[in-house]
This record gives structure tokens, sequence and C-alpha cells, in this order.
């Protein structure tokens, strides 16, 4: 077959052929009046089994952040931050330029959701930084009544770096103290003890660390006050509490008054 022919018989079976399928469309389940997204294939991350994505954790930080139950009188003010911590925070020696603290007030003003007057903390009495390490996530609360921090992590075996602040080997530890060591550093840093933690031993032990993260940004108050999280010590109890928290969220986060979808959302629900 010569050249023309081989191109023009080739050349027809390209044009004949069906075009491929489009990439699916992420429809777009939460965004709050400040853009925070949480698209479908992010929400199903909340399925049994698997890693929550952060975006999930993010809108579940709006969520809290425009819950009036968990602003009554008597409670600490709290609030809660996304997680902007990334590699290049947690393992940077010096930051000369200020590039850590300028990419955590970017991060705290998203979650003041345009409230940038707030952004000097004075309203609040504790602010929650979600931290993801590796695969890891768990929470660095500042206390700023009892100028103190707090770590709350659900892996009772897991050492912290941030406790080792004054150890020779602190620089090699990725920690997120390094972010914010140089301005509390007098204060006194508590690891939260959890009976209901877990360990190393379980089986994919990182799995519901964002299920357990977002639990104990609900619930904790400060150390001076009860910490109950309706976990069991028994593994396979909490593991069923874990998977009840999944549902209650993805609900929570698709009906909350603040997704700009949630109307439409109830409408349809109350068809099924």
């Amino acid at each position: 077959m010569n050249r023309k022919k081989f191109y023009e018989n080739n050349f027809l079976v390209f044009v004949q052929s069906p075009p491929p399928p489009p990439a699916p469309r992420r429809y777009v389940m939460f965004e709050d009046m400040f853009g925070a997204r949480a698209d479908v294939l992010a929400l199903q991350s909340l399925a049994i089994g698997s890693n929550v994505s952060g975006s999930v954790v993010d809108a579940w930080v709006h969520v809290l952040n425009n819950d009036p139950n968990l602003s009554l009188l008597g409670m600490p003010r709290r609030l809660f931050c996304v997680n902007t911590t990334v590699d290049w925070m947690l393992s940077l020696e010096t930051d000369p330029s200020g590039s850590r603290v300028s990419t955590f007030e970017c991060g705290l003003k998203t979650s003041l959701s345009g409230r940038h007057h707030l952004v000097d903390l004075n309203d609040f009495d504790m602010v929650f930084v979600p931290v993801l390490e590796v695969d890891h996530y768990y929470l660095v609360v500042f206390d700023l009544e009892e100028e103190r921090l707090n770590l709350i992590a659900h892996l009772g075996d897991r050492g912290s770096g941030g406790l080792l602040r004054d150890n020779e080997s602190y620089i090699l530890k990725t920690t997120p103290f390094k972010v914010v060591s140089t301005t509390m550093h007098s204060s006194v840093i508590m690891k939260e003890a959890l009976p209901w933690s877990t360990t190393h031993r379980n089986a994919a032990p990182f799995v519901d660390s964002s299920i357990f993260a977002m639990c104990h940004m609900e619930r904790f108050v400060g150390s001076s006050r009860n910490f109950l999280c309706g976990f069991s010590v028994h593994g396979a109890r909490k593991k069923v509490k874990c998977n009840y928290l999944r549902k209650r969220y993805a609900a929570a986060i698709l009906v909350s008054p603040v997704n700009k979808y949630g109307d439409e959302i109830r409408r349809r629900l109350a068809f099924v």
C-alpha cells in the first residue's frame, strides 16, 4: 500500500471513530459565600474505610465557625482554622522572609470568612489548628487565656516533636511547633491524655485520624473542662463510632446553613 492510500484509509478511521468520553464533572456539593468548596468526590471520601479529603475537613471548619450552638454563654470563644500546614512549613529550619507566618495568616483570614477585623484574635479564647503530618491528622490548640498549647492526637503511642522542643534533635522533627514556637516559646505544651486513643498496632491506624480530629474540634473546650467525645476504649466499638460520625459529618456539611446548596439538597431530600 502506498503512503497516500495508507494515510487516506487511516484518516477515515480516525474521523469516523467516536470521540473519547468527557472527563467526569466534579460537582460541587458544598460551597460557602467566601468560596470554600468540597466536591462530590471529596465528600465520597467520608465513605467507611477511606482517608478523608482535606477539603472535607476544611468544610467542617467552616460549619463549626458558623454554628451558634458552639458559642453559647459561658463557653470559650473558639476559632477553627483550615489546614495550611504543608511540608516546607514543618521542615524549614529558619524563616527570615516570614513566609510561614504569612501563609498561616492567610489561612487564618480564610477561616474568618471575610471578618478580617478579627485577625488580631482578641475576640477568641481558643484557636484550633488541624495539622496533617504525612497521613496523620491531629490538632494544635492555642489556649490564649491560659497561654499554653494543647496537642490532641488520637494515637496514644505516637511521640510528638512538639514535646521535645528543647531537645537538641528538635530541628530534625517534623512538627508544627516550628511554626509557632517563637511566638509562644514560654508557653506550656500539654498533650491531652485520651482514654480512647488508638495505637500503631491497629490496622490502618491513620484512616480515621481526620474523624477523630473533627470530633475533637467539636468537643474540646479546654483542659479544665470535661472532654467527652463518646468514644469507647474498646477497639471495635470505637470503629463503629467513627463509622457513624462519617455519616453524621457528611449530612451536617451538606445541610449546613453556610452551604449555599443546602436549601436545594434539603428540598431534594424531602422527596426521597
